[in-house]
């Protein structure tokens, strides 16, 4: 059997995402640099809670489009990799386990930026600044640990891999002849570490949220902030929210497709392999989104860009003199 399209291949899985990495890099880059030297000093309390953030979207991308490129036979936990790590044989359990970390680190960097935003503006008052190093402590070494039940159950890959194929329809025989890894042949190992993992950071997230606006609606109330401060947190807030809420939106549409393959047992390759490119532009989503949604930063790329075109705009008019 051969594959019925060219979006089903390894060769396009790998092509993409390596064409993705060359794009994403420099983006990455710059988004760092503006980070660190074009700051304002009013956003001097949250510089390095961006850069956290930035720099785990940032590795979950490379980890996707460059050390990993995951080629997975989902409905089954199965699969196998084409991206640097395995050029230099790096075991395919090792490879799952570190994009299951990544994805752990960055939720957690986001529930760290709403956390210090919390602390900054109301938290040093509170006992909470006796409590916010335990408790990013534990997040971050959870995020660290949380998929091991997963790695620990790894199953028998030889009686796993004759489950595997006998569940899937028939693949192409370059599929049967590749290393194809066996995550998990009970579901239970690995959905429930990620379902404990997201829902507490998203019931983090959503008490940091809900703590801040409640603090400001009362310090409004009782005029202990003026309005303008009041105003400008209300505004770069609601950036924040943009610039995490947005690349969560982006990845719901895989995993809301991943979630269906598994129910009706869907077995459709084109369309695993469209979830990992879409999961892999993640964090170049996220840098165009904070390098627009935040002004200093808009500013910059406004410059920057401005000045290139007009050097090439002056180009182009003195070849155009010439000829």
């Amino acid at each position: 059997m051969n594959f019925t399209s060219y979006l089903d291949t390894p060769q396009f899985q790998a092509l993409a995402l390596h064409l993705m990495i060359g794009l994403e890099i420099p983006i990455h880059l710059f988004g760092v640099f503006c980070i660190l030297f074009r700051t304002p000093g009013s956003m001097r309390s949250v510089k390095w809670g961006m850069l956290n953030l930035h720099v785990w979207s940032m590795g979950l991308d490379l980890g996707v489009s460059l050390l990993t490129i995951p080629y997975i036979l989902y409905p089954a936990l199965a699969g196998f990799t084409l991206g640097v790590l395995t050029d230099f044989d790096v075991p395919m359990a090792y490879q799952a386990y570190l994009l299951a970390v990544l994805i752990g680190l960055l939720a957690v960097s986001i529930v760290t930026i709403l956390e210090n935003r919390y602390f900054i503006l109301f938290g040093r008052e509170q006992w909470w600044r006796h409590c916010r190093m335990p408790f990013l402590i534990f997040n971050y070494i959870f995020a660290l640990v949380y998929f091991y039940p997963a790695y620990y159950y790894f199953p028998d890959q030889a009686s796993a891999l004759k489950e595997v194929f006998r569940m899937l329809p028939e693949l192409p025989q370059e599929i049967y002849d590749a290393p194809v890894f066996v995550l998990a042949i009970d579901f239970h190992y690995v959905v429930i570490p990620v379902f404990i993992m997201s829902n507490l950071l998203v019931a983090e997230s959503g008490c940091f949220i809900i703590l801040i606006y409640g603090n400001m609606n009362e310090r409004t109330k009782k005029l202990s902030l003026s309005r303008h401060t009041i105003k400008m947190q209300r505004k770069f807030l609601r950036a924040l929210n943009i610039q995490t809420a947005i690349p969560l939106l982006i990845l719901m549409l895989p995993m809301g497709y991943l979630v269906t393959s598994r129910i009706f047992n869907l077995y459709f390759q084109s369309a695993n392999n469209l979830c990992f490119i879409i999961i892999g532009l993640h964090g170049l989503f996220s840098t165009i989104i904070m390098l627009y949604i935040h002004a200093p930063y808009r500013e910059v790329c406004k410059k920057v860009f401005h000045c290139k075109l007009e050097d090439y705009s002056r180009r182009w008019s003195m070849v155009s003199t010439v000829l």
